[in-house]
């Protein structure tokens, strides 16, 4: 379906963004969002929509109109989400996170199952300004560190990015392609980076596993404590510790309820670390099997 001779490409953008979760947030809890109703009447996007459209449908419609159209970051997001997260692994061994703080950056998607695997997205719309920083906090944490874009930005990756960072494309058939493969990076990272990235009861978790016990020191204490033990251990131990712990974040059971009653289209939504429980539980509520 051809859409250019009825919405404006100055649309596009605020299109792309009904699949944000600020968006998808406002319609599982409230059952509502304002913002997608003015959109849909000012952009005309409603002349190709059915009113006995399901809400299923009408996200997969939704969608499928921003990859032909505007491949935002949550279509790169989906797509790792359904290419590679549950199209070569399984739910039952790994985990998705987005948004996933790492020293002053957020890595757009981890996926985290015997190892680490981060992909950072740079779409048609993003510059490639923090690129470098961003890659070089990426190494100080994860075992295989990715960018995923289009076919036109491999050149311009090949010279920006270090020889063991991997390059992916999205294709215009919604398939990831491999241009380069990652190379193994556990040895390279740095256990004190790392256990920034934790949360405080999952370093209390490790250090009690590896130590035998919490230091016995003030709360304003702990986090200096537990760190200058931490920073001792091996890289590669220090990077496996992390995993186990993080993947602990977002129960199994949950997941796979949850992606039992949801469109593709909104895979990345369901699994994104960023979505409470509770905001999962009412958006599967809207799109009953």
């Amino acid at each position: 379906m051809k859409y250019s001779n009825k919405i404006e490409k100055k649309y596009y953008p605020a299109i792309g963004r009904i699949l944000s979760p600020i968006v998808l947030d406002k319609l599982s809890n409230e059952g509502n969002s304002n913002y997608l109703h003015e959109v849909i009447s000012n952009s005309n996007f409603s002349m190709y929509l059915n009113k006995n459209m399901s809400l299923a449908d009408f996200f997969d419609f939704t969608y499928n109109f921003c990859l032909k159209n505007y491949r935002n970051e949550y279509v790169y997001k989906n797509a790792i989400t359904n290419k590679i997260l549950l199209g070569r692994h399984s739910l039952n061994t790994s985990t998705l996170l987005t948004e996933f703080r790492v020293g002053s950056c957020k890595a757009d998607a981890v996926i985290l199952n015997g190892s680490s695997t981060v992909y950072e997205i740079k779409s048609k719309y993003d510059t490639f300004n923090r690129l470098e920083n961003q890659i070089e906090e990426y190494l100080k944490v994860f075992d295989n560190v990715n960018v995923i874009s289009e076919d036109s930005q491999i050149d311009k990756l090949k010279k920006i990015l270090p020889k063991n960072v991997g390059i992916l494309t999205l294709t215009k058939r919604n398939t990831i392609s491999v241009f380069r493969q990652a190379v193994s990076n556990k040895k390279n990272v740095d256990p004190a980076v790392i256990f920034d990235s934790l949360r405080k009861s999952e370093y209390l978790n490790i250090i009690n596993k590896v130590f035998g016990s919490v230091p016995k020191v003030p709360n304003t204490q702990i986090f200096k404590e537990c760190k200058s033990l931490f920073v001792t251990l091996e890289n590669e131990i220090a990077h496996d510790l992390m995993v186990a712990e993080i993947k602990k974040r977002i129960p199994k059971e949950h997941t796979k309820d949850i992606m039992s009653k949801i469109p593709q289209s909104l895979s990345a939504y369901a699994l994104s670390s960023t979505v409470k429980k509770g905001k999962k539980s009412e958006i599967s509520k809207l799109i009953p099997n």
